[in-house]
């Protein structure tokens, strides 16, 4: 890779009013500096999209392959994203889907969830203009990440609050179930108490914030005035 070269033969397609453009992406491609690939197919007039983007795939670059398919004029949406799924980059398949004009969200998920990804399936149903909330939603589930499960949770648009309750409680990860009790629209607090007494040591801090939470403490305060009810019965 010749970056020197690259940015030599660009610079001059810049300033030389008769740069012969072909000759030019010939060289380009020799000198094999993929940002130089990349940055000719969003200025140049006279440009081979198709060889451009194999290029890419040969260096397995995901970055420019992203890129590419938001400003080149032509870009063959469907070879790109196949080639960002078997590099195995969530982050960029996340990135393609919201901006890509053309994007197979349904693709797209498919890969995220075969990447067993919590955090970009959770980002694609926050972000993506199009989403499988049911399928986001079942991928995240088997994921039991209790963090993403909360974020879910308190942000997507569709979302099985009893489902996601039982995980959260199985993840015997206090922080993310007290957090829970304060975003979720649905939310058990006596068994979420429960659950947080039941972590002695792990769930004293959240405890606390739950007794100093207004949305806890309005909570606890009708289970307790409850239990005090069904006392004096």
């Amino acid at each position: 890779m010749d970056s020197t070269q690259a940015e030599k033969i660009f610079s001059e397609s810049r300033h030389n009013p008769v740069f012969d453009f072909s000759q030019g992406l010939d060289d380009l491609f020799s000198a094999g500096n993929p940002e130089f690939i990349y940055r000719a197919g969003r200025e140049w007039d006279t440009f081979d999209y198709r060889r451009g983007l194999d290029f890419l795939i040969r260096v397995r670059n995901a970055e420019f392959i992203h890129k590419a398919g938001i400003f080149w004029p032509e870009f063959d949406q469907v070879l790109g994203l196949e080639e960002l799924i078997r590099l195995a980059e969530p982050d960029y398949i996340y990135r393609a889907g919201r901006f890509w004009k053309h994007y197979d969200h349904e693709r797209g998920l498919s890969g995220l969830i075969a990447l067993n990804q919590p955090r970009f399936i959770y980002y694609a149903g926050q972000e993506w203009k199009v989403f499988n909330f049911p399928r986001g939603m079942e991928a995240l589930f088997a994921t039991g990440n209790a963090e993403y499960i909360f974020y879910a949770g308190a942000h997507w648009k569709a979302f099985n609050y009893t489902r996601g309750f039982e995980i959260l409680l199985s993840s015997q990860q206090p922080e993310f179930i007290f957090k829970a009790g304060i975003l979720w629209k649905e939310f058990d607090y006596s068994r979420a108490w429960k659950s947080l007494e039941s972590l002695v040591i792990e769930g004293e801090e959240w405890r606390g914030k739950a007794l100093e939470s207004p949305e806890w403490r309005r909570a606890l305060r009708q289970i307790w005035k409850e239990a005090c009810g069904e006392q004096k019965k």
